[in-house]
């Protein structure tokens, strides 16, 4: 009889703390998004509008953080991949047929001290990455770096492991004699010791082909580049600037600086 009291006992037990679980489950993902985005500790110059939704599902309508700018945020939380120890996330931001606009669709799954993604795409203006980069000398350039991400997992100062690839989409950079085209730039992603490392495809009119690494708080270039023969003449002119070709009439092309925080 003291048996199975106990047990019984036992079971309401259980049964107690998987509906206090759930309960607690539902009243942290149900409660407003708003009481959430207002105890992280977000940089002051980052602006949010509207706030609507739950933890769960939600959505922003504006987040800016100089000079990128998001008219809508979303996201939704799901738990397919809970038996493993985690929680997925989708995140969709900005427009994708304006390019003149960031853009964000992100596939990730979060789990303790770890955070993965696949198949996403980010585009961020061309004009805005400019500024951010501690350059020999001012370049105006426009178009969008649009990043096809196939997987990404976080690390130490920025990944674990990452392969993708880059583009350069409708690049254009500013001449004396007036704005020059280069189509599209190309190129690979990888991580390479915790840095995230870009290595282009010479297909371009700049016959562009560099090594790009993003380091804790600044960037390295290596390669070289050759001019086509149809490009501007001021193009050409400005090679003697760059240095001596080698035997194949490729100039070298090294770069190193400081990435500006906001």
């Amino acid at each position: 009889m003291d048996q199975l009291r106990l047990s019984f006992q036992m079971k309401k037990s259980i049964l107690w703390g998987c509906g206090l679980t759930a309960y607690l489950v539902f009243a942290v993902t149900l409660a407003p998004a708003s009481l959430w985005l207002k105890l992280l500790p977000l940089p002051a110059d980052v602006k949010l509008g509207a706030v609507t939704g739950t933890l769960w599902s939600g959505q922003i309508a504006g987040v800016q953080r100089a000079p990128l700018y998001f008219p809508q945020l979303s996201w939704q939380l799901q738990l397919a991949p809970l038996w493993r120890g985690k929680i997925g996330l989708t995140v969709n931001g900005g427009e994708l047929r304006d390019t003149e606009l960031p853009y964000l669709q992100l596939a990730a799954e979060l789990g303790l001290g770890s955070v993965t993604v696949r198949q996403s795409t980010v585009r961020l203006p061309i004009a805005g990455i400019m500024p951010q980069l501690q350059l020999p000398m001012p370049v105006d350039a426009t178009g969008a770096l649009v990043l096809n991400i196939q997987q990404f997992a976080l690390g130490q100062p920025y990944c674990s492991a990452l392969a993708g690839n880059a583009s350069w989409q409708q690049a254009k950079f500013k001449a004396p004699n007036g704005w020059i085209d280069l189509n599209a730039i190309h190129s690979t992603l990888n991580c390479e010791e915790g840095n995230i490392s870009l290595q282009t495809s010479a297909d371009n009119p700049l016959g562009l082909l560099v090594k790009a690494e993003v380091l804790a708080g600044s960037y390295r270039i290596n390669g070289s580049l050759k001019p086509e023969a149809s490009m501007p003449k001021e193009v050409h002119q400005a090679m003697q600037f760059v240095g001596q070709p080698d035997g194949e009439g490729r100039f070298p092309l090294k770069l190193q600086g400081q990435i500006r925080s906001q």
